[in-house]
């Protein structure tokens, strides 16, 4: 049995659970296409899923890798494969991240921009209910150092709020519990499987609450949009931020 790190995990839930519980999706969309935030490619290592939910018949590394076809999808974006991650994983002796520490040294370790922690809350493949956590740790531009007034005073260009920021808090995360019996996530599921479907079911789109990948992807898929908005969301903050100036 895999024993996550107390301290992390507690961080992880915790810090998720600042984003708000949502039960359900969000209005329906013709076309379930998701739109990159950034303004240049981004370069994202996908981590093995942390599983909080107490099911250990989960794949970590096939639900993650579910989620990396997911992210895939979004255009600007540049999806490194789990396996790199359990590469350097597995030459530290380590089976998942334990740290946000650790997250970005493997996002290094891979060359990636930023490195996606996902996790499972809940697990309920035969309702089906799934719980997801997902959180973004980007790598800094620049070794942070202090900030030394007497520098700061010095320094002719203002110092931009995205610089100081503390790497090991998650630049964005979002958490959200999807039940299948919904009808607001049924009608969600619906929309997504007519985009997806190209080989004739006889179960149609309900297919994808019938079968645990697919009604994973559809999770995945969902929340990766949110995390999307809230990167986009961010990134409105950072630009606002370099034009403000730091008094010492």
């Amino acid at each position: 049995m895999v024993r996550f790190g107390t301290t992390f995990r507690a961080a992880l839930l915790a810090a998720a659970g600042l984003a708000g519980l949502v039960a359900g999706c969000k209005p329906d969309k013709a076309e379930p296409q998701v739109t990159s935030p950034y303004t240049e490619s981004l370069t994202i290592a996908v981590a093995p899923v942390l599983n909080f939910s107490g099911d250990f018949t989960l794949d970590p590394v096939k639900a993650a890798d579910l989620l990396a076809s997911e992210l895939s999808d979004v255009q600007g974006i540049v999806v490194l494969p789990v396996n790199r991650v359990m590469a350097v994983l597995a030459m530290q002796n380590k089976v998942q991240i334990e740290s946000p520490a650790h997250a970005l040294a493997v996002a290094e370790a891979v060359g990636a921009d930023a490195i996606l922690v996902p996790g499972i809350t809940e697990y309920d493949p035969y309702v089906p209910v799934v719980g997801l956590v997902l959180q973004m740790y980007t790598v800094p531009r620049r070794p942070l150092a202090p900030l030394d007034a007497r520098v700061l005073s010095r320094q002719l260009a203002p110092v931009a709020i995205a610089e100081m920021t503390d790497p090991l808090r998650p630049t964005s995360q979002t958490q959200v519990v999807y039940n299948g019996t919904h009808e607001q996530v049924a009608k969600s599921v619906r929309y997504y499987a007519k985009s997806r479907d190209e080989d004739p079911n006889p179960l149609g789109w309900k297919q994808y609450l019938k079968v645990q990948s697919l009604y994973l992807r559809f999770c995945w898929h969902d929340a990766v949009e949110r995390l999307m908005e809230a990167e986009r969301a961010g990134q409105a903050v950072m630009a606002d931020g370099r034009s403000m100036e730091v008094t010492p």
